[in-house]
């Protein structure tokens, strides 16, 4: 099989946009391009200065084949990709010499999928990731500034715990607890580095297995970043140099000038250093952080690369960007048969993705990290024996139904209702079945539940879009009331986001559409909500009418603070209630004739565990 070399950072590249997956595959186990099953390289390879053995190259095949064995792509169509250090000069790698030796694989489950001739190809190279490596650096994070081929230091972005600890509900908080493995039962006793991505979507921790679990980076100390930084200054420099030449060259008046730039550059870089030397002449020893990426253009200005400006009170820095190298002792040995250590990683992906979720469950779940280790630091545990997934590949959510209660037995033979859902037909904590829904940004479901003090089982929504019922025989009834129970918890705050119901005419979700809008949420302290009505259907439907209006008698006040919701359409008319209140009353609010084909429900955002709410009893019943 052809080695591939390839460049990490250029996948992760891939991964910064935002993924998209077709609802036709979804939830489709598709699985490999193919199950390779490699037997191991027969002969040595090398890449620029580095020469990878038989035995090295063929532990790639082992992570290969690992990787398949314990995940089966759903919603995505994997493949293999092997690799290994970089090429000198390849996508401006120049410092190829300074990484150790390193080699690995790396599965890319791709998501833009298309049928071709009856089977799912990849149409984009968007792809989620999974990679194991022996002796593997974050290179993505490297200090280009700071490295030469005898250094190459890099960053590990982590989260500033003070912060954290101060700001608990924060999005960073959030994010964190969300992709944390550092718990789970199976990774624990490893290494596992917390990272805060600096790519959106990118790797949010490193699991390291290593000999008696030593970290094979060492955090450079303030004296010693200096030193690096002042090190690189005459590589940096020939290297700048020869771009000016290269750019200047036709006209002997701007060489001399880039070059008295380049020089001047160069030498305020160099006294910056001296200053910050003085400055923290009494810290030299201290461990480093970065304020953001470091270059020497920053020296140039003066900065302060430690703290730039934004030290603590106490003098002491931000800890979310460390600065590392390699463990010397252990680089030494990485161009030996046997991994100094593994990186095992997953990315490219946000964890409310169906396919990127799977992943990381398969990936914690599935993945034997115990047997790895022992394969590469303790064989005599594994001697004989072949390696095999902790758990099944293909995972199907147990379906559990509950009777059916009064009300939908008795709407079931009434001629009169177009559709009614109550949810009693499903258990508590599952999603509801019959409706097509989709992840927060928490990576969890609406789910059925008992509120207290109130009868019957309800939908939750915290922060769910978009939530669609599946079993409804569109289009609506020329006529009709549409009516629902939403209900909020006591002290949801003030500004928090509305329940947004959306009625269209077309058979899926129109933004710009033709459609019925409706937008609430609950006041305060006893107070009034607010919501919003909008017809849209041209300039005709409505004229001068005002789409803001009250919401009386919803409020934040009580344990639980329910209302009934009511729209009413008949002809061209449409009346909104809240409750007994008629909020609306609009003579030609939509065109005769027109049918509705679409209704989707829908909280766009929470930001904390109250700000939620609950519906059931929707009802459309003709008039």
């Amino acid at each position: 099989m052809r080695l591939i070399i390839t460049l990490l950072f250029l996948i992760i590249t891939n991964c910064a946009f935002a993924q998209k997956h077709n609802e036709a595959y979804e939830n489709l186990y598709i699985g490999w391009t193919k199950i390779y099953k490699y037997k191991g390289f027969t002969k040595p390879s090398q890449v620029d200065e580095k020469k990878y053995s038989i035995a090295q190259l063929s532990v790639i095949d082992s992570f290969a084949n690992w990787m398949q064995a314990s995940y089966k792509p759903k919603g995505s169509l994997g493949d293999i990709k092997k690799y290994v250090t970089p090429k000198k000069n390849l996508y401006h790698e120049r410092y190829n010499v300074a990484v150790p030796h390193s080699y690995g694989a790396n599965a890319h489950s791709y998501t833009f999928l298309r049928l071709t001739n009856g089977k799912w190809q990849p149409y984009l190279n968007f792809a989620n990731n999974w990679t194991i490596a022996a002796n593997e650096i974050p290179l993505d994070n490297r200090e280009i500034d700071f490295n030469s081929n005898q250094t190459c230091l890099f960053t590990l972005p982590g989260y500033d715990e003070q912060y954290l600890q101060e700001n608990p509900g924060s999005d960073e908080a959030k994010t964190r607890t969300l992709y944390a493995v550092s718990s789970h039962p199976l990774i624990k006793k490893y290494i596992c580095l917390n990272l805060k991505p600096s790519k959106t979507p990118g790797v949010h921790h490193l699991i390291i297995l290593s000999k008696n679990n030593r970290l094979p980076f060492l955090q450079v100390s303030i004296g010693e970043a200096l030193q690096f930084a002042e090190d690189a200054f005459p590589v940096k420099y020939a290297e700048q140099k020869q771009t000016a030449i290269e750019q200047n060259s036709y006209d002997a008046t701007h060489l001399k000038s880039a070059m008295g730039v380049l020089d001047n550059k160069f030498s305020t870089a160099k006294a910056t250093i001296a200053k910050l030397r003085e400055k923290y002449k009494n810290r030299l020893n201290e461990e480093a952080y970065l304020r953001g990426s470091y270059s020497i253009q920053d020296l140039t200005n003066g900065a302060d690369i430690f703290a730039n400006g934004d030290a603590k009170p106490d003098g002491s820095f931000s800890k979310s960007n460390p600065l590392y190298r390699v463990d010397p002792e252990m680089q030494a040995k990485c161009s030996t048969d046997k991994p100094q250590w593994i990186v095992i990683k997953w990315f490219g992906g946000s964890m409310y993705e169906v396919p990127y979720k799977h992943m990381h469950e398969s990936i914690i779940n599935n993945f034997d990290f115990d047997y790895v280790y022992n394969f590469f630091f303790d064989p005599e545990k594994v001697k004989g024996k072949q390696y095999k997934p902790l758990g099944p590949l293909e995972r199907e959510e147990k379906i559990v139904t509950a009777e059916k209660s009064s009300a939908t037995n008795k709407n079931a033979t009434d001629p009169s209702i177009f559709f009614f859902e109550d949810f009693s037909e499903n258990a508590t904590g599952q999603k509801p079945t019959g409706w097509k829904t989709s992840m927060n940004s928490n990576a969890q479901y609406p789910a059925v539940t008992s509120v207290k003090n109130m009868d019957g089982k309800w939908l939750e929504f915290i922060g769910h879009s978009p939530v669609t019922p599946q079993k409804m025989n569109y289009p609506l009834p020329q006529n009709f009331e549409l009516s629902f129970d939403l209900a909020v918890p006591k002290d949801i705050p003030w500004g928090a986001k509305a329940f947004v119901l959306y009625l269209g005419t077309a058979k899926n979700y129109v933004e710009n559409g033709s459609c019925i809008n409706l937008r609430i949420r609950p006041g305060f302290s006893g107070r009034p909500g607010e919501t919003y009505l909008e017809c849209k259907f041209g300039s005709g439907y409505p004229v001068n009418v005002k789409p803001y209006y009250e919401a009386t008698g919803f409020s934040n006040d009580k344990e639980i603070n329910k209302v009934t919701i009511r729209l009413k359409k008949k002809g061209e008319s449409l009346e909104y209630y809240i409750d007994e209140n008629k909020t609306a009353d609009i003579a030609k609010a939509i065109p005769p004739g027109t049918l509705f084909n679409w209704l989707q429900l829908s909280h766009l955002r929470s930001d904390g565990d109250n700000q939620k709410y609950y519906i059931s009893n929707i009802k459309i019943s003709k008039e």
